[in-house]
């Protein structure tokens, strides 16, 4: 049977192309995009192929969402079952869903309030959910019954019940990747739409990375030896091996383990049997011997590390460099020479996912659309986010006079081995006071940095030149600063690449200066540094590169949001001159891009865009 996908035409397409106040029928770009979509599904088609990914580079301004929507609307209409829009978290899911409320959404349990313990405001991720079998909210995923009589339904348990009933469910990237790859609750989707597909892979990274603390261990422990398992002596076993190899490491520093290490560790892990360790936990459960309330921290632990324990062994052997290919996978150890007071944690591991590519290949459904404002280089997406497949990039629907992009002649390169004393005050003492003379005409600014030490920076000298620069911390997460800038507190947001190089939007005018500092290029002793140099030697310089292009060009979009929006980057550090240019679509290299002025006549040209 032809897979569904096969079934969607052009005109099938515009069909299902939504019909809201904002889109009456398909604006120019999004036909170019429904189009590159049905001719490629054509040439499939005639190939017999029974899988198809297409990449599409679109930014901001040019109606993706609904495109991603009129894609699934139209295969579900042409008989598709298992139909997923994934996007990197909660907070795009939900402008998603407010601009396309039919659809249904899936998030995961940290999104989700737990029931069984309704005093305590937990959320579902933080509880020991399937050693709690008598939960009276527990969702049967083949009936959908509670399996108490008239209980609420446990949130969590209940959505994904729906989603499993059909039609199009939009979720965030880490709900598809666990419900797909390892409860395998889902079939292979008729249609997956991916948004924001450059961030896939660190997102499958997080999810599949794991830390490892000689705290927990010994509360489990402890916890084994009063239930009396046998996992007790095995589980501190391999503690007791953890802590001399992190002992015999630098302290206060994550550094690499060698083979001879890993393989101590994995032959302690193989040695634990975690379909015993929770037979045996739920055996002190029914007994009384162990408090669901009371223990209940201890008890979300043991759960983790008895499901997660083949997962951990597997990971470790994917870090050993004995295995078929180079190591897909890194560990390191971490430990204090003395605990810090107040602190409970000494020793610890931190297993790193690093090649995805196969995991991602494995969740792919039969037709895929890959959606990004910032592809860059294809070959380079492909190899860091596993996706391949022919790609259209989307015209920018934007005017590039609305726009500057400065990278001045006269400033330092504030790479770590070229910085003089003193210089990168200097620049950001430059910034800062250009900042207040714009602020002085009403015009804010967003300065965007790499590490928490130059955030620091921005803001003393920011205070010394009495411009009113807000920053998160003291309570104050990134998010809620944002959000508190957006609605008019400060003269200047300053923050990490890590907080603002995406996610933030500030358009109308909100912030149309942006400063950004320099590149995120990966610190020398940072251990997967180390591990890229390792497994990819003089190659690993493409993909550096690549990430810090597309770091670049999403900071330079936080401002343009709409036609109507007038806004101006200042790339200040040197680095960026070996990358940038290259990086912009040629109608930003030809009309907005400026990189023969100095600092100040920069700064003049701003002000006459912008009044």
């Amino acid at each position: 049977m032809d897979p569904t996908y096969h079934r969607l035409s052009l005109p099938v397409l515009r069909e299902h192309f939504p019909s809201t106040a904002h889109y009456r029928r398909p604006w120019k770009v999004q036909e170019e995009m429904l189009a590159f979509v049905a001719g490629e599904i054509t040439k499939a088609k005639v190939a017999g192929d029974e899988a198809l990914t297409t990449i599409i580079e679109s930014g901001t301004g040019t109606g993706k969402t609904a495109v991603e929507y009129t894609l699934l609307r139209a295969a579900e209409a042409k008989g598709g079952k298992t139909l997923f829009l994934i996007t990197p978290n909660k907070t795009l899911v939900d402008q998603i869903r407010k601009e396309f409320p039919g659809l249904k959404v899936a998030l995961g349990r940290n999104e989700h309030p737990c029931l069984y313990y309704p005093d305590e405001e937990l959320r579902a991720d933080e509880i020991p959910c399937s050693l709690l079998q008598d939960c009276p909210h527990r969702v049967n995923q083949e009936t959908g019954a509670t399996h108490e009589s008239g209980a609420a339904p446990c949130p969590y348990l209940e959505q994904k019940y729906e989603a499993k009933q059909g039609g199009v469910v939009l979720a965030t990237m880490s709900f598809f990747l666990f419900t797909r790859l390892f409860s395998r609750e889902f079939d292979r989707p008729d249609c997956l739409v991916i948004d924001e597909a450059h961030r896939l892979a660190d997102v499958v990274r997080n999810s599949l990375s794991y830390d490892i603390t000689d705290y927990h261990l010994g509360e489990l422990v402890k916890l084994l030896r009063r239930i009396k398992s046998p996992a007790a002596r095995q589980l501190r076993h391999f503690l007791k091996i953890m802590r001399e190899i992190a002992k015999a490491k630098p302290p206060r520093k994550q550094t690499l383990l060698s083979d001879g290490e890993i393989e101590r560790l994995i032959n302690a892990l193989q040695a634990i049997d975690g379909k015993q360790v929770l037979a045996d936990t739920k055996a002190a459960l029914a007994a009384g011997l162990i408090d669901r309330r009371e223990d209940r921290t201890k008890l979300k632990r043991l759960e983790v590390v008895a499901r997660d324990l083949r997962r951990y062994i597997h990971s470790l052997q994917y870090c050993l460099t004995t295995t078929k290919d180079n190591p897909l996978n890194y560990v390191c150890a971490f430990y204090e020479a003395e605990r810090p007071e107040g602190k409970r944690v000494q020793y610890k591991l931190v297993i790193k996912c690093f090649y995805v590519v196969g995991l991602i290949k494995a969740i792919l459904g039969q037709f895929n659309v890959a959606f990004s404002a910032t592809i860059g280089n294809k070959d380079v997406f492909g190899y860091e986010a596993g996706l391949w497949g022919p790609m259209f990039t989307a015209p920018s629907p934007f005017s590039a006079l609305n726009t500057r992009i400065f990278m001045p002649m006269d400033t330092p390169d504030l790479a770590v081995r070229n910085v003089g004393q003193g210089a990168k005050a200097s620049v950001v003492r430059r910034m800062v006071r250009a900042a207040k003379h714009f602020a002085n005409r009403g015009q804010r600014s967003l300065f965007v940095c790499i590490s928490n030490d130059e955030r620091e920076l921005i803001m003393r000298l920011a205070a010394k030149e009495k411009l009113n620069a807000v920053s998160y911390g003291n309570g104050r997460t990134a998010r809620e600063m944002a959000i508190a800038f957006r609605n008019g507190e400060g003269e200047a947001l300053v923050g990490t690449a890590a907080n603002y190089s995406e996610g933030v939007d500030l358009p109308k005018q909100t912030a149309p200066i942006i400063w950004f500092l320099r590149p995120g290029y990966p610190r020398p002793d940072d251990p997967l540094t180390q591990f890229e140099e390792k497994r990819f030697g003089n190659r690993r310089w493409g993909r550096w590169q690549w990430r810090v292009m597309i770091q670049a060009l999403q900071v330079r979009g936080r401002n343009i949001r709409s036609t109507t929006d007038l806004g101006v980057t200042f790339f200040i550090s040197q680095q960026f001159r070996k990358f940038l240019f290259n990086s912009l679509p040629g109608e930003l290299q030809n009309k907005a891009y400026r990189g023969q002025l100095s600092f100040d006549e920069c700064v003049k040209e701003a002000d006459e865009l912008l009044n």
